[in-house]
């Protein structure tokens, strides 16, 4: 039997059962190792690269990936909010605390300095590059096909299995919790304001997420055992994924090539 748990065993967008992956997109029907060595390339590239240059063309470059891909919107989206939350807050971090010698102005405590702003915005793009990475990387593989392909090279199935249900219940316990809220909501609890009141709205709701998370526990427990998942012998798939061309994996190698030899050349020409 497959890892994928009774959840996530549909097919994607493109597939049917018992049928190849597959998006419609050339580089979304990439087998997920290769995308994943495609990226990781760019992304040591991007660092091994004169800063910050380098690094801003590696972010540029995984945009232009996810435009190809036809995700150019969701990805866009997503490394938005990665570029405030995260890249924003180190670069501040970075900025006002790294002590230098030249003051560009101070406020209280705080005294930015010159080198502080280039060292925090070479931290911060050195994070959205490999942030960049990964966030694509999962925008165009989905979780249960890059467990499928780990499990087809030879990762246990109860290995691939755990992983993906981890993943799975996160998303489980948001729709959960949405749910939830809902329906208090429609009861007329007050559950929009402040956040005192949003905090008090959402204490009530952890006991019936945690309660539901577990009932699904036990249910995919069933489910597994029914299907013989622990028997020893060879698994079937519902979903099978499409042989890599040899276009697309002389294209990989040549990608990892190329990224590898000029890490090398720059560490000999320094």
């Amino acid at each position: 039997m497959s890892a994928l748990s009774p959840e996530a065993a549909s097919a994607p967008s493109g597939g049917t059962f018992d049928g190849v992956v597959s998006h419609g997109n050339w580089i979304r029907d990439m087998h997920p190792l290769n995308v994943a060595v495609v990226l990781a390339s760019i992304s040591l590239l991007a660092l091994a690269t004169p800063r910050p240059v380098g690094l801003v063309s590696g972010c540029v470059a995984f945009l232009g990936i996810a435009v190809a891909a036809g995700v150019g919107g969701s990805f866009a989206r997503l490394y938005a909010k990665l570029v405030v939350g995260v890249g924003l807050v180190l670069f501040v971090l970075r900025a006002a605390f790294v002590h230098g010698n030249h003051v560009l102005f101070e406020l209280g405590p705080l005294a930015p300095t010159w080198e502080g702003v280039r060292e925090g915005t070479t931290f911060a793009l050195v994070v959205m590059a490999l942030c960049g990475a990964l966030t694509l990387y999962f925008v165009l593989v989905p979780m249960k096909t890059f467990m499928l392909a780990l499990e087809l090279k030879g990762m246990p199935p109860q290995a691939t299995y755990i992983l993906l249900a981890s993943f799975q219940a996160i998303t489980d316990l948001g729709r959960s919790a949405r749910t939830v809220m809902d329906a208090q909501k429609s009861r007329g609890i007050e559950t929009e304001g402040n956040l005192w009141v949003r905090a008090r709205a959402f204490v009530p709701i952890l006991a019936p997420v945690f309660i539901t998370a577990l009932n699904q526990t036990e249910e995919r427990a069933i489910a597994l055992d029914a299907r013989a998942f622990n028997s020893g012998i060879p698994h079937t798939h519902v979903l099978q994924l499409r042989p890599a061309p040899a276009w697309e994996r002389a294209a990989t190698a040549l990608t990892a090539a190329a990224c590898l030899a000029t890490i090398g050349a720059g560490l000999l020409w320094t």
